[in-house]
């Protein structure tokens, strides 16, 4: 028991240590340049999953872009009194996103270091979530973890919340990329259709992006 915790608390220095040092080049390269942020904003415009009032949680937030995004389509669209929890286990990452908030002076955002296998060092009020979204999260926990970042997740769903996850897709060149650069695991779409069976997700979708990300990032909705 002893040694599997001592290798996820490795495990999870090593990709807080990994990301604190290129927080800075994952915004402008995979946020900016190759237009990650463009393609999140036309996905969620031609969505329905934002209305007034809802609470949603992103769940390994990295620099924001999710939030950051659903925030400007929620603005866009006028909706209302939407309250945004975001956390990640990178503090670099954080602060990137602290500061677009004090800059934009943006209220309804509220952020969080934590373990998404590690959840009870969340706020007590961060559960019962109309909508939870995780992008790039997955990827990074040990395999033999993902069942419990699934759970977890699960348990901060309210019932009949909606949960989307954006992961990478399996290919030649998210191999290359992938474990090269980002040192990610990657999935197949039916081999991440059975992990979320396998934790108890029973009304499982798969969404579209509209462009050339389509293939390399897979896009999953689950019903609690």
């Amino acid at each position: 028991m002893k040694s599997n915790e001592n290798q996820m608390r490795s495990s999870g220095g090593k990709v807080q240590e990994f990301y604190t040092k290129r927080a800075l080049s994952y915004e402008s390269l995979y946020v900016k340049r190759l237009g990650w942020g463009r393609e999140l904003d036309t996905f969620f415009s031609d969505s329905d999953y934002l209305q007034s009032s809802l609470k949603v949680l992103d769940a390994g937030c990295g620099t924001g872009v999710i939030t950051r995004t659903l925030n400007k389509v929620a603005l866009k669209k006028g909706y209302e009194d939407i309250e945004f929890h975001a956390f990640d286990l990178t503090q670099g990452m954080l602060d990137i996103f602290q500061m677009h908030i004090e800059e934009k002076e943006i209220k309804n955002v509220k952020l969080q270091q934590a373990d998404v296998l590690k959840i009870e060092s969340l706020p007590e009020n961060w559960n019962d979530y109309d909508l939870i979204i995780s992008s790039a999260l997955l990827e990074y926990i040990p395999k033999e973890q993902i069942s419990n970042a699934l759970i977890n997740l699960k348990k901060l769903l309210k019932n009949g919340g909606k949960m989307l996850i954006f992961i990478t897709r399996r290919n030649f060149i998210t191999n290359i990329t992938g474990k090269l650069w980002w040192k990610t695991n990657l999935f197949k779409d039916d081999q991440f259709h059975r992990e979320l069976q396998d934790v108890g997700f029973n009304k499982i979708q798969q969404r579209n992006l509209h462009s050339k990300w389509s293939k390399y990032i897979m896009v999953f909705e689950v019903i609690k």
